[in-house]
């Protein structure tokens, strides 16, 4: 006598694993095979980028000491069409054709792996200490004797000695394509301060249209803006097909 439960008998084992996992398998070692591609590509990638940077900076220690940044990504690809889209250069100090410079900070746009072709587009401030303007204003210029640049409550000033104090002279800087010239503005004595306008221009012609001479600058560049700050003249440039050499 049979119970009403039909006997269960095991399945031939014919040494296949069920199409499900195969196809599970399948797809499992696919990920991992495209992940491993895909870590590959940019850890290469990044090894491009760092050895870039590294030649960058380099070839920029005639200058003085940058950190160097190449924007985007891929840079394997960038590499292989000639052209970075973006470098990003700072330095804490940078000498140019004998010219002293502090805090740069420039962004060439569309760097030419080819050294010898000219950058797309430079965007840059750097600042001129208050050294380096007094000898460029000494090139170009004839300063009143012991006068010296300084920066007083955020203005640039011409300080000397006269009659036992300080004598500031206030001037305003203007940017003009490769050069930054400075007019008098003011002039303060101890506490007394008179308009240069009010003077005659006998008295002020040697503190008028002082021209600080940019032309050692990279061909292409020009000045934008200026301002004061208590370290210098902050320049800000431009210019597009810009060359070192």
């Amino acid at each position: 006598m049979t119970t009403a439960r039909t006997l269960e008998y095991p399945q031939p084992d014919n040494g296949r694993p069920p199409r499900r996992r195969r196809r599970t398998t399948f797809i499992v070692s696919a990920i991992v095979i495209v992940l491993t591609l895909i870590i590959g590509a940019i850890a290469a990638d990044r090894i491009v980028d760092y050895t870039t940077e590294q030649r960058i900076a380099q070839g920029l220690t005639d200058y003085g000491e940058a950190d160097v940044s190449v924007e985007g990504f891929p840079v394997l690809t960038q590499m292989a069409a000639g052209t970075l889209n973006e470098v990003h250069i700072t330095a804490d100090e940078a000498t140019y054709e004998g010219v002293d410079f502090t805090d740069v900070d420039a962004k060439l746009f569309d760097l030419p792996t080819d050294t010898t072709h000219p950058i797309g587009t430079v965007d840059a401030t750097a600042v001129l200490p208050h050294s380096t303007l007094d000898e460029r204003a000494a090139e170009h210029a004839n300063l009143p004797e012991g006068m010296t640049f300084t920066t007083v409550d955020g203005g640039l000033f011409l300080k000397g000695p006269m009659l036992g104090q300080d004598l500031l002279i206030g001037i305003d800087p203007k940017a003009e394509g490769r050069r930054a010239v400075v007019d008098a503005s003011t002039i303060r004595l101890g506490s007394a301060e008179i308009s240069v306008e009010r003077l005659p221009g006998f008295l002020t012609s040697a503190i008028s249209d002082i021209v600080i001479d940019l032309d050692f600058l990279p061909a292409g560049l020009e000045l934008t803006d200026i301002t004061a700050t208590e370290a210098g003249l902050k320049v800000r440039l431009h210019g597009s097909g810009v060359t070192l050499e």
